[in-house]
């Protein structure tokens, strides 16, 4: 007994190595994180000790804050005039700051009206948490993106927020939907992805090839929706676009209809066939489907974990039974549609998720 129990230990060992190892492989894949790095902003204005001129509400600044189209109070969490005169007789901010912002201001509007739609100017005007941990502010970001070198990325942008806007003056007539809104702005994301990442002199290195497909649906997402999951295991963001999260075109409606609205709210679930639905209640299926996507390309997720956190929304009471069939059948037609052609011909992909998720295949 003993000497058979000696031949079997090497086994044992050998079966826990094997373990181990794809264990910590899983694992590894299971708290995989993309985090998207921005440089630190310039040092703020405030450190200058400034010397705060006498200010009025209807002052040379204030009435060049207001030409540009600034709200005069915060409506969504924008600085707004008065929090900007606050600043400046605070000392926080020059005159000569304000002024340059109000000129970087009156640029965008005018090149994003000419290249898709103009993005509401209350849009640019606000300085969120990330923002300020990275050293920017409103000033230094909307200096930064309206200079020449920023153009492809402000483009895009306006054409992708054309398109959202096109597609909501056609929903309620049902000439145009959702789905086909947040797919055609592909076609923005590798005019912009061409444009700042060209191909290099090995086009055909494998590596490449997915390294260009994840960076351009990485960008397709934070246009569409921006959002991202928490991850179960780490309870850390499984991705993140950080500063830039923001820059999605259901954030810009909201400063245009001045009303919080959530991205499912926004976008709806109009050409989604009855079954990636389930129910009503379930809208917000063009988050899920970027988020999705990301997950499985640029994380390499399994489907069938993606499937089993709907299976343990179901167990929890969190999810309906519908509901959860309808998150999954989204899951599984991107698995089998989308997935395998995506590196290699992103418009095929497109093309084929459109007709499935449609239900006219």
């Amino acid at each position: 007994m003993k000497r058979q129990l000696i031949w079997i230990i090497p086994i044992v060992i050998l079966l826990l190595v094997v373990a181990g190892y794809y264990g910590i492989r899983l694992y590894r894949e299971l708290t995989a994180s993309v985090q998207v790095e921005v440089g630190q902003g310039p040092v703020a204005e405030e450190s200058l000790n400034l010397t705060p001129p006498p200010v009025a509400e209807e002052s040379w600044v204030a009435l060049r804050l207001k030409a540009v189209g600034l709200n005069k109070k915060p409506v969504l969490g924008d600085t707004a005039i008065s929090g900007h005169l606050q600043r400046l007789e605070a000392g926080e901010v020059s005159e000569e700051t304000l002024l340059q912002y109000a000129d970087d201001l009156e640029h965008l509007n005018q090149f994003t009206a000419e290249q898709g739609a103009r993005i509401p100017t209350d849009f640019w005007d606000v300085q969120t948490e990330e923002m300020e941990a990275n050293s920017w502010d409103e000033y230094s970001i909307v200096q930064q993106i309206s200079i020449p070198e920023a153009e492809p990325y402000l483009l895009l942008l306006a054409q992708g927020y054309g398109r959202f806007l096109q597609f909501k003056a056609a929903e309620v007539s049902g000439e145009d939907t959702a789905l086909d809104a947040a797919l055609d702005m592909f076609a923005f994301v590798d005019e912009y992805h061409n444009k700042v990442m060209p191909p290099s002199a090995s086009p055909d290195d494998p590596a490449e090839i997915k390294g260009r497909a994840s960076a351009m649906l990485m960008v397709w997402q934070s246009l569409v929706a921006g959002s991202t999951r928490t991850n179960p295991i780490t309870g850390e963001p499984m991705f993140s676009h950080s500063i830039f999260a923001r820059d999605n075109v259901g954030t810009m409606h909201q400063y245009d209809v001045g009303q919080a609205m959530s991205i499912a709210d926004v976008w709806g679930v109009t050409g989604f066939a009855a079954h990636f639905v389930g129910i009503p209640e379930n809208n917000n299926q063009v988050e899920h489907m970027s988020i999705s996507k990301v997950l499985q390309i640029v994380l390499n997720e399994p489907v069938a974990v993606l499937d089993g956190i709907e299976e343990e929304k179901l167990l929890l009471g969190h999810a309906d039974q519908a509901e959860a069939e309808a998150d999954m059948a989204l899951n599984n037609a991107i698995h089998k549609e989308f997935v395998p052609l995506f590196v290699d011909d992103w418009q095929q992909a497109v093309e084929r998720l459109r007709c499935v998720l449609k239900d006219e295949c």
